[in-house]
């Protein structure tokens, strides 16, 4: 129930009702008449609710009571609630606002920035007879399991319904969450181990470049020419040589060579120093037609092709 509803209720029954920081309000030249309630409301005539501002009014004690009897709470949380109440309202009149109070009127801020209280022309303060309230409140405390709990001397909420409902979905939440995370490390495990064996396969079809005794010394003497040295293939004068394609680092030329054996070319990977790989294929012809070869290449793959005599 409202806060004000309360209020005016308590005013009705007690005549006087303190309001902490704003002041006293009275209840005077009210006779109530049988014949105008309707439906559990009391219509007051206008002019019978008597205001005295006041700014160092204390708490109401009896208001309290009042208030936690009607409400079902204990002292301390109805306290609390009508200081939050009144809170509201004053910040309201600070800054030039009206503070309606349902049941009661409107209070204002002065030019004395005193408080001025206007009674509506009509105002309707609900009562529920007692019998009533007691009767909500022992069938609440038997349909719910809420209520407060006072086990080891200190107030404990009880558990509900909702707040099982809400750990059985936080539960459901945090198992489905692992559950997606644990997929996820799966699948991208999976993926690394599938990577690392087809590199692993393709590493074992690489050619390591392993120069032999006649190229070293060869190599050894100045001015001589590297075609000199070469062999031919076949007696028809064609000659084995490679098309460098690209040269590129481990991970770069494992990919390129994957992909291009997948396409169907005849490629082959040989490396020096298992840092830079050399993707090259393998050309039988004269060597009048390499420098053919090596421009058709370049144009097909994109890239500058290079002519490397085995």
């Amino acid at each position: 129930m409202k806060i004000a509803h309360l209020l005016g209720q308590y005013l009705l029954q007690n005549k006087k009702m303190q309001l902490q920081g704003i002041g006293e309000f009275v209840l005077d030249n009210y006779y109530e008449n049988p014949f105008e309630n309707e439906k559990g409301r009391v219509r007051l005539p206008g002019n019978t609710i008597q205001f005295s501002p006041d700014k160092r009014t204390k708490e109401d004690a009896g208001l309290i009571e009042f208030i936690s009897q009607r409400a079902g709470k204990m002292k301390p949380l109805a306290s609390s609630d009508l200081e939050d109440f009144l809170n509201i309202g004053k910040q309201l009149l600070n800054v030039s606002k009206q503070f309606y109070i349902e049941g009661l009127g409107t209070l204002i801020l002065n030019d004395n920035n005193n408080y001025d209280f206007i009674q509506g022309n009509e105002v309707m303060v609900a009562t529920v007879p007692e019998e009533i309230i007691s009767k909500k409140r022992v069938v609440k405390r038997e349909e719910h399991t809420d209520d407060m709990s006072f086990e080891d001397g200190y107030p404990k909420p009880g558990k509900t319904s909702a707040n099982a409902l809400r750990k059985s979905l936080i539960l459901f939440a945090l198992v489905l969450g692992l559950a997606i995370i644990g997929w996820i490390v799966y699948y991208f495990f999976q993926q690394w181990q599938n990577n690392k064996n087809g590199q692993d396969s393709t590493l074992e079809n690489i050619q390591p470049v392993i120069p032999s005794p006649a190229q070293t010394q060869d190599s050894l003497k100045a001015g001589t020419d590297s075609l000199a040295t070469v062999a031919p293939a076949n007696n028809n004068g064609d000659y084995t040589y490679k098309v460098i394609i690209e040269t590129s680092k481990r991970q770069r030329a494992l990919s390129r060579y994957k992909d291009l054996q997948k396409m169907g070319y005849d490629v082959q990977l040989s490396t020096e120093d298992s840092i830079t790989f050399n993707l090259y294929t393998t050309v039988i012809g004269p060597l009048s037609d390499t420098s053919r070869s090596r421009d058709s290449i370049t144009r097909f793959f994109g890239r500058k092709a290079r002519i490397e005599l085995k």
